[in-house]
């Protein structure tokens, strides 16, 4: 017994006789005949009366209805839900960003995709770039963005694009009449620091350190745009990602490269081990896609 032979019997005994089943089946009144004594012989009873007026269910053939109708139901509901499922209707992504990229670069770069895919559940979180890493090492997240060192070897990494580091100073500030921003000039300036973790403020305390510098540095914020924010509001002047400083209302601060640029790669970052889901695949493809240009620069 198989579901083609439980569809065909229901569809007979609905449609009331072999004829007005094989049409709504598509299929001819011999194959239709032949389903259901092949079915008949498989269960060992009869399910029909053939008499003068056609066919008429038997007792066991009415009970036989009732489960064979609630299975075809069912597997209706399936073939339903898996036609959806290739749709990506059901589509569902968990997704972690650093936060220098969750306000304004992120929202940008996925605005057509989910346009396109307006069905799709997204769970979005934004945190510290180690414990991006740490959730995708644990399988929790479909996809994190962040950076990323090398000795991170719990997940799969692929390079989205570089994130430059800015200086960001105060109106009015002397060094605003710079074209760009050395080094040694930092040296005497009362510094606003990122977090440890962050991968721009290890960069940046390195090659001070290289250049027999020293640091005035008092205050630590975890995220850049507070940094912006302490910066414009006369604490100090700082060193932050150009996503952050973006963000941030020029009329309150300056914002100004490095002479000796300073950059650390954004990846894209997957759990080896998990499965890739058919929705993170092509997320995955559309931001290598929107992405492509920053990273041949």
């Amino acid at each position: 017994m198989n579901y083609r032979q439980c569809e065909i019997f229901v569809t007979t005994l609905e449609a009331g006789s072999v004829t007005a089943a094989a049409q709504r089946l598509s299929l001819s009144q011999p194959a239709v005949s032949k389903s259901l004594k092949m079915l008949e012989a498989e269960l060992g009873v009869r399910l029909f009366k053939r008499g003068a007026k056609g066919l008429n269910p038997t007792d066991e053939g009415r009970s036989f209805y009732l489960e064979a109708a609630r299975m075809t139901e069912s597997f209706g509901h399936l073939e339903s839900f898996a036609q959806g499922l290739a749709r990506l209707e059901h589509a569902r992504l968990e997704i972690s960003c650093i936060p220098a990229l969750s306000t304004g670069w992120l929202p940008g770069a996925i605005r057509d995709f989910l346009y396109e895919y307006s069905d799709l559940s997204l769970s979005f979180r934004s945190v510290s770039s180690p414990e991006t890493v740490q959730r995708v090492a644990r399988g929790e997240l479909d996809i994190g963005i962040s950076q990323a060192r090398s000795e991170d070897l719990s997940v799969d990494k692929t390079v989205l694009f570089d994130l430059h580091a800015v200086c960001v100073l105060p109106t009015r500030h002397r060094l605003c009449r710079e074209k760009q921003i050395r080094l040694d000039q930092l040296s005497s300036e009362r510094l606003l620091s990122l977090s440890a973790g962050d991968e721009i403020r290890r960069k940046f305390e390195a090659s001070m350190l290289m250049a027999g510098l020293p640091l005035r540095s008092q205050i630590e914020v975890a995220i850049g745009a507070m940094l912006c924010r302490m910066v414009a509001d006369g604490h100090g002047i700082g060193v932050v990602d150009e996503e952050s400083a973006k963000l941030f209302d020029r009329a309150d601060v300056v914002v100004r490269p490095l002479a000796e640029p300073l950059s650390v790669p954004i990846y894209l970052l997957q759990n080896p081990i998990k499965p890739q889901t058919l929705i993170a695949r092509k997320f995955v493809e559309h931001l290598l896609d929107v992405t492509a240009a920053r990273r041949n620069d």
